[in-house]
Parts: structure tokens; sequence; C-alpha cells
């Protein structure tokens, strides 16, 4: 009896060990593009845009983190006062000033935990001088699940597409409903068949390019569509091969639901907790 019980705790130890030995700075983007507070709004879009990111951290001549910028705050400003707001509005008027931050010695379940309790899509790894380490975002913790084995099945994150944008839609017509939605993505259809996706950085491109009132249709991406079953590990390993944010889920001719990168960060969560 006594060895059972010892057997059991031995067990029960060795799985908060592992879960705890995976660290933060693991699977963190160590190279961290920030951005002075004086830049002004257009800057930061042209980066965001330039290298595929959703969150610029805001930081002084040290190092060190003053907040946060993320492409909903560009999306918003672009809404209501068009390029011209971006070219003269400074980033320091829309900075986020409580940006979820860990040290590099938490867990990476911990900072997951936080970022699914903050609903952000990203964690800023700080020292103990608030200089700036390291970021885990949602597209960090994707690779993560695509080099971890998982059983669990995609349909367990999925989120069901209850609103579709209609092609022929306007850049702004879309923008407007992905901030009402509080969303990043939407499924655009046609006829009643789906043709693909559209993410808020290319639509903010193009309206930065070109014009609000431009066609949706133009950044639309085809997508991959998995079935419901598909382990959560090799729909993460697909995104990444494929560069692709979004991936849908269920029938191929009639699929039904949506995995983002931010559903995956609840994936994350179930895995980590499992180790």
């Amino acid at each position: 009896m006594l060895l059972e019980i010892w057997g059991f705790q031995a067990l029960e130890w060795g799985s908060e060990w592992r879960r705890h030995y995976v660290n933060v700075m693991d699977y963190a983007t160590k190279r961290v593009i920030g951005i002075s507070p004086e830049n002004d709004l257009m800057s930061a879009a042209n980066l965001m845009i330039e290298l595929r990111i959703r969150h610029l951290p805001v930081k002084d001549s040290s190092n060190r983190l003053i907040g946060m910028i993320g492409m909903r705050e560009i999306a918003s400003v672009l809404l209501q006062g068009g390029r011209e707001a971006l070219e003269k509005e400074k980033v320091s008027d829309h900075i986020n000033v409580q940006p979820v931050k860990v040290t590099p010695d938490v867990p990476l379940l911990k900072a997951v935990e936080l970022m699914l309790e903050a609903g952000v899509g990203s964690v800023v790894i700080v020292d103990d001088m608030d200089r700036i380490q390291g970021i885990v975002t949602e597209k960090d913790l994707v690779k993560f699940l695509a080099v971890v084995p998982s059983i669990e099945r995609v349909e367990n994150i999925t989120t069901n597409i209850s609103t579709y944008v209609l092609a022929g839609s306007s850049v702004r017509e879309v923008l407007e409903l992905m901030m009402e939605l509080w969303t990043r993505h939407l499924v655009m259809s046609k006829e009643g068949k789906v043709i693909g996706i559209v993410n808020m950085t290319d639509l903010v491109r193009k309206g930065i390019e070109e014009s609000l009132s431009a066609p949706a249709d133009e950044v639309v991406e085809p997508t991959e569509v998995v079935p419901p079953s598909t382990p959560i590990s090799q729909v993460a390993a697909l995104m990444v091969a494929k560069g692709k944010e979004a991936v849908l889920v269920g029938p191929k001719d009639s699929p039904d639901g949506i995995v983002t990168e931010r559903n995956m960060v609840r994936g994350a969560l179930e895995v980590l907790s499992r180790l």
C-alpha cells in the first residue's frame, strides 16, 4: 500500500515537473522588434504589415517596455481618419500602457494562462528592470503545438462559423464588422459557397495602399480545410508550413468551423496541462 501511494505521488510530481520545465523563453521570439512612442502610426502599421506581426512593443531608448500597440489600434484609427490620421497621430497616443508581461523564469503554461485570462494575443518577457527579453505571441504557440505530438482533436477548439462576409463587400465594411465582433478573421462567401478567409492585416494594408472603399475580395486567401478529427498538432504544423493564420474545419465542400491562431492558444493550454 505504501509503495502504491509513493508510486502515485512520484507520478504526480513527475507530471508537475514536466509541465513547469517548459519555460516561456523556450518558445519565445527573442529578437523583438519594437517602436518608439514618438513614431507615427503609419510607421507602426508598415512594420507590422512588412513583418506579418500584430503586436508591437513600444520601448524607450534603453529597451525598456513602455506598452504595446497592435493591429486593432491601427485599424481603428484608419477607419476613423483614413491614411492621413495614421501619418499624423503618434504611437504614444494609442499605447496600451498595461501590457501582459512575465519574467524569463516563468513556465510557458503560466504565460498561456495569462494570455487567456486577459484576452490578449501576446505576452512580453522582461527582466527586473523592464528591459525586453522576448515575446510570446499566438504565432509562437502555433509553432510550439506543431512540434509537440498531441491526440487532442481540433474540433475541441474550433469556433463555429456564424457570420460570413459577402464577396463584393468593401474593406471598410469588413473591418468595421471585425471591430464589432472583436475578431481578426472572417470567412467570405460567394453565391452561398465559401471562397476563403480575410484577415485584418491584409485589409489594413489594402486600405492604406488603395482605399477603404476597395473590394475586400482582392485580399481573400484560399484556405486549407481539415476534418474535425484532425489532431491539433497536425493542424498547427499545416498552419506553420503554409503560413496560415487560420484554417477551416469540416466537410471540404461546406466547412462550418474555423480555427485561428487565437483558438490555438486554448490548444496550447490543453497540451501543456497534459505534459
